[in-house]
């Protein structure tokens, strides 16, 4: 992939944004950074829509500020679509039935459905800020060399996420880069190009961190970056942002291994092969992750019984209730969002901790009453505040990335490893899976282990995973049940003759993308 891929300028997306259900758009109070400001600064805290950036440290520091808060606007819609695609769980709510039927694969995904524009235009905002923060520090003095090359690394990785988070939301759609081209209506890149530039991107941020060296970040970062926030480089090192750089890039280069695989049926992987994800992207992934120092597998252990809490080997996007900050809007719809039975038939409830101190009774009664009984009516006890942290990366995740990077490579013992560390050591089990050394057999139990242990988290791994290895009409089985709790549901609807499960995963292009390219939107592989 060409250099130039991660270091053209973005455009804004074309995209119109529809009203947030879960949070007001808010910004990130940056009061104590203000009262420091020379007389020919700007005062006014960055947001979303910059032009210049004043050329100071202090403009610098508002820029990037405004940055991570916006890079957080859309978080929680994600977590919820991906818990939907996951089939993890469902939003109950009586005013908008179509957040279950569409998002739960009742209805077909078409161009405007109900709030797909989200995840689209935020990102590709987000995109030019970084673009413009990294324009501007040329023209502050009072930076060395080392310290640009810093702010330059931190400013590309959080654009690789925001792209992330397009690229997992519209999958095979694949998504305009604005970045290669400096051109609108130029036509949307296909899914394996999109990962290749994100690989690309993430790799010159790295590159740029290397640069700078094991120097103090010249910028502060909110406190879920606290992990990652003092140093720029090594990736080895404790506290070294480079760490939440490589940590990225293994499950980037993991997502274009299998989008490469993807692009070909006879290297496409089935429910019961394993197909070709490329060799070269996956070796690559796995150097990166355990290059990175987020990737120890030796610190992970049940979960606390609430909120996550900020740790030495986890990223998070942070909230509160304070005035001028975001809450988590997950939080927002706490009562009305629901895990379903499909998961908690994945799960030892009896005895895994994660089960037991994620998950509590819901107490309120569900709403959209012919739906409501595919959900086995409990809460995610991590979000059940204003300001609890989402993930974003961690430990525990992280070594099942691994895991799947190796499986891919045809590692089944190294695959197998990883699986029963986590199983173990996060769920809390004295001994370890019996798990036969096959493909099927391995990835199975990986999805297992993977779906309680990521559950409504910002990694999307289980939605993912469904589609790498194909097994969205295997997995996602909720109405389509004959038996269990679904059954009485899906019976109620008709039956699983006249039901049709469309398996959903992927958000559609938001129709003003459409509008804007004539009603074509054609991707191109180049």
């Amino acid at each position: 992939m060409n250099r130039t891929l991660a270091t053209a300028h973005a455009l804004p997306g074309r995209s119109g944004r529809l009203s947030r259900r879960w949070h007001a758009r808010a910004a990130l109070s940056v009061a104590a950074i203000a009262t420091t400001a020379a007389c020919s600064d700007t005062a006014v805290p960055f947001f979303d829509a910059p032009t210049t950036v004043p050329t100071s440290t202090t403009g610098v520091q508002n820029a990037v500020t405004g940055l991570f808060s916006g890079a957080r606007t859309d978080v929680t819609e994600y977590v919820r679509l991906a818990g939907s695609y996951g089939r993890d769980m469902l939003w109950f709510i009586s005013a908008a039935p179509v957040e279950v039927t569409i998002a739960g694969g009742l209805t077909p995904v078409s161009p405007g459905n109900f709030a797909f524009n989200n995840a689209w235009d935020n990102e590709y905002r987000q995109a030019k800020e970084a673009n413009t923060i990294v324009a501007s520090l040329a023209k502050v003095p009072a930076y060395s060399p080392a310290q640009a090359a810093a702010i330059t690394g931190v400013v590309q990785t959080v654009k690789a996420l925001m792209f992330m988070m397009l690229a997992e939301t519209r999958d095979t759609l694949g998504i305009p880069l604005y970045t290669i081209v400096n051109n609108p209506a130029a036509a949307p890149y296909c899914n394996k190009d999109v990962w290749a530039y994100i690989v690309a991107l993430l790799d010159s941020a790295n590159t740029s961190l290397n640069a700078a060296g094991p120097i103090p970040l010249p910028v502060v970062l909110p406190p879920g970056f606290a992990a990652v926030g003092q140093t720029a480089s090594p990736s080895t090192a404790q506290g070294s942002f480079a760490a939440f750089n490589r940590a990225l890039a293994g499950k980037a280069g993991l997502e274009l291994a299998y989008a490469i695989a993807r692009n070909s049926v006879s290297t496409h992987p089935t429910p019961t092969s394993p197909g070709n994800p490329d060799v070269n992207a996956l070796t690559r992934a796995d150097s990166a992750l355990t290059h990175s120092a987020l990737y120890n597998p030796a610190v992970i252990a049940p979960p606390v019984a609430g909120p996550f809490p900020l740790d030495a080997f986890g990223v998070y996007h942070n909230f509160s209730g304070q005035a001028g900050d975001q809450q988590n809007g997950v939080f927002t719809a706490y009562f009305n969002f629901d895990a379903l039975w499909d998961l908690q038939n994945d799960v030892d409830t009896l005895n895994d901790l994660r089960w037991k101190n994620k998950f509590v009774p819901d107490l309120n009664p569900v709403q959209v009453a012919q739906y409501a009984g595919v959900s086995d009516a409990r809460n995610y006890l991590p979000y059940s505040t204003v300001s609890s942290p989402i993930p974003i990366v961690r430990a525990e995740e992280l070594a099942l990335v691994r895991a799947q990077i190796r499986l891919g490579l045809g590692d089944l013992a190294g695959a197998t490893a990883l699986i029963n560390l986590v199983h173990q050591q996060a769920g809390g089990f004295t001994t370890p899976l019996t798990i036969p050394q096959t493909y099927t057999a391995v990835r199975d139990s990986l999805l297992k282990e993977q779906r309680i242990s990521t559950v409504e988290e910002a990694s999307g791994d289980r939605m993912i995973a469904l589609r790498m290895y194909h097994l969205e009409a295997v997995a996602d089985t909720t109405w389509q049940a004959r038996s269990g709790p679904d059954a009485v549901v899906v019976a109620g609807l008709g039956g699983p003759s006249v039901v049709t499960d469309y398996h959903t995963t992927v958000s559609p292009i938001p129709v003003n993308e459409y509008t804007a390219r004539g009603g074509a939107y054609v991707p191109q592989c180049p």
